[in-house]
């Protein structure tokens, strides 16, 4: 019997490999067996340890498995397998690579991957994410059909009359050939499928989101409107995951890449690519709305006093973004208000690009 032992489960459709190291760093069994919750769970459960901490590499299983086997285990992390450089490089298989887990969980090395607790928000997530993709599958088919038309000679599409089923006949008819109509044809039978699918997730979205109440304080802020909120709280979810607001800012899109070797900068100071894309867009459209309004804002206010402090637009601009992001996540029920346009904005880094 063993006080503690750590386990790396390498997880596969059809087969897993459960790995367990002592505190030693001896491994003391290794085992494969068929890909199933109540296979994974017998084998966690046979394993001699009054605690037992598990770490698995994030897959399309990695939600399904930790909900199955947090219960049994006394931590359970996911880890983003791109910084496991033990186990994607030299040697590699199913047994090597479950040890390699075990080690990096025993060293501390492992960087983890937030998978909420809740089922629901699992789902909220799924549901925002497959209207995300709904949304470019649109936009992909409408630039599709405005290029179809370019290339048969019809150049005067602009707009989104050439989309409607009103105005479509007329684009039609300016087609030279029976081929090219029956091509524009099939394309617009696809946009509409796409549009019907489109709507029916935006109504689950919105369905789904009516538990969160933060989704009503996220659209106080200018330029965030129901989408919007519903896509910020589907991917955050929930201030706690973030040690601190530098994380946050990450995962946002908004961190600062730096790259330096005995004291010498190798490259300018710039924003990190990592992180939800979805997200700093969020951020940009509230700045960029802030300003368009006719009355001074909360948002357009911290800007400008960011600006005098930096003297640089696009320093202003991150500082904006990234208090837009901490505060709907730290304080939605008081976006920008109280004593927080009197705090520094914490941000002095100053980049080539957004």
């Amino acid at each position: 019997m063993y006080k503690s032992l750590y386990l790396g489960l390498d997880a596969h459709t059809r087969i897993c490999v459960l790995a367990a190291m002592s505190p030693s760093g001896h491994i003391v069994s290794t085992k494969t067996f068929s890909t199933s919750e109540a296979a994974l769970i017998r084998h966690v459960i046979e394993l001699p340890a009054r605690f037992k901490y598990l770490g698995l590499e994030e897959s399309s299983l990695a939600g399904w498995i930790a909900s199955a086997l947090r219960p049994y285990v006394t931590r359970l992390i996911v880890c983003d397998p791109r910084h496991n450089t033990l186990i994607s490089r030299g040697n590699k298989n199913d047994r090597r690579d479950a040890a390699d887990l075990c080690r990096l969980l025993r060293l501390g090395e492992l960087v983890e991957v937030f998978h909420p607790d809740q089922e629901h928000r699992t789902d909220f997530k799924i549901t925002v994410q497959q209207y995300l993709r709904f949304t470019r599958d649109r936009t992909s088919l409408k630039s599709q059909i405005k290029s179809k038309y370019h290339q048969a000679g019809v150049t005067y599409v602009a707009g989104t009359q050439v989309f409607t089923k009103k105005h479509r006949t007329s684009y039609l008819d300016q087609l030279p050939t029976n081929a090219r109509r029956a091509i524009m044809e099939n394309l617009y039978e696809q946009l509409d499928a796409t549009d019907a699918l489109w709507n029916k997730a935006r109504t689950s979205m919105v369905e789904l989101g009516k538990r969160y109440p933060e989704i009503i304080q996220f659209q106080r802020m200018p330029g965030i409107g129901v989408v919007g909120a519903h896509v910020f709280s589907a991917f955050i979810q929930t201030p706690h995951r973030f040690a601190t607001k530098h994380k946050l800012w990450r995962y946002c899109g908004l961190g600062i890449r730096q790259r330096s070797s005995a004291g010498k900068s190798l490259a300018y100071k710039r924003l990190d690519r990592s992180g939800a894309g979805v997200l700093k867009a969020l951020s940009y459209q509230c700045w960029l709305s802030s300003l368009r309004t006719a009355q001074p804002n909360e948002v357009s206010l911290f800007y400008d006093a960011s600006l005098r402090r930096t003297g640089n637009t696009v320093r202003a601009r991150l500082n904006t973004q990234s208090r837009v992001s901490e505060c709907k996540t730290t304080g939605p029920i008081l976006p920008f208000v109280g004593g927080f346009l009197l705090a520094g904005d914490g941000r002095s880094a100053g980049c080539r690009r957004s």
